[in-house]
């Protein structure tokens, strides 16, 4: 008898011991790889080995029976001046094994930020000629960086006024300093904002000539917003970069006076159907 109830008491020990058995879940992580720099992925804000487009990321161990909620995050290069973060949350049970594909695009979650380079005022001035800029214009540039876009026009040609947005402080700041030294800070208006964030960007709605030097991910996704917002009759120009599928009237090479070819791409802004 001592022995059946030793038996039953032992089964019922290892019962409680299984169900108590913690395994890790595994996710399979697919990240670009052709024509991107090395992507790097985190796990819990914990940055994670391995190159490639797969990375098999493993959790802490979980208790049978329960889910936990992970977050996996990649920062991804398709160039030098452009860095996209891509979050995503995963729930996940012991012993999942679930593949979580990062190499597509969501406009909803994805952080685009791209570094700064300025236009070289003879660019500027070549595009503000492509835009036929006069005194009776308002100028937009989304992305203002120092503000080079707004000041030439304003200083050369006398434009009316000049708008910009940018969603670093520190350059909201030194594009401000720039226009009081050059002398049109009355004619300006440079703040912080998002140029993703309609809300942001609904001051772009009095302009005339948009002036662009984005790169062309951030362009894609800026380009239904401007659409949007944009009166008919509103010319855009841009340095280097296209607007996803909203596609040029025209492109034009000009040479640089450092000798470099450029490329400027021009859009009309055509009348709402």
């Amino acid at each position: 008898m001592r022995a059946v109830c030793f038996g039953l008491a032992f089964a019922a020990l290892v019962g409680v011991s299984a169900a108590q058995e913690k395994k890790a879940a595994t996710i399979k992580v697919l990240v670009p790889e052709a024509g991107y720099q090395e992507t790097i992925v985190w796990l819990n804000g914990e940055k994670q080995k391995g190159t490639g487009g797969t990375r098999v990321l493993t959790t802490a161990p979980i208790e049978a029976g329960k889910e936990i909620t992970v977050k996996v995050e990649a920062l991804i290069e398709p160039n030098n001046y452009t860095k996209i973060t891509r979050p995503r949350e995963v729930t996940v049970k012991a012993g999942d094994s679930v593949t979580l594909d990062l190499t597509k695009e969501d406009k909803k979650y994805d952080k685009i930020v791209v570094r700064w380079v300025p236009t070289p005022d003879d660019i500027v001035d070549q595009m503000a000629k492509l835009a036929k800029i006069t005194k009776d214009d308002i100028i937009f540039d989304p992305g203002c960086g120092d503000a080079v876009m707004l000041i030439r026009p304003l200083k050369m040609l006398g434009a009316k006024k000049g708008i910009g947005i940018d969603i670093d402080p520190k350059m909201v700041k030194k594009a401000q300093e720039k226009a009081k030294d050059e002398g049109v800070a009355d004619k300006t208006v440079i703040k912080e904002g998002d140029i993703l964030n309609e809300k942001d960007m609904a001051i772009c709605a009095e302009a005339s000539v948009v002036l662009i030097y984005i790169g062309d991910d951030l362009g894609a996704r800026m380009a239904p917003v401007l659409q949007k917002l944009l009166k008919p009759g509103t010319r855009v120009v841009s340095h280097r970069f296209t607007l996803g599928d909203w596609a040029p009237d025209k492109t034009v090479k000009v040479r640089g006076a450092d000798g470099d070819e450029y490329t400027l791409h021009y859009w009309e802004v055509k009348a709402k159907k």
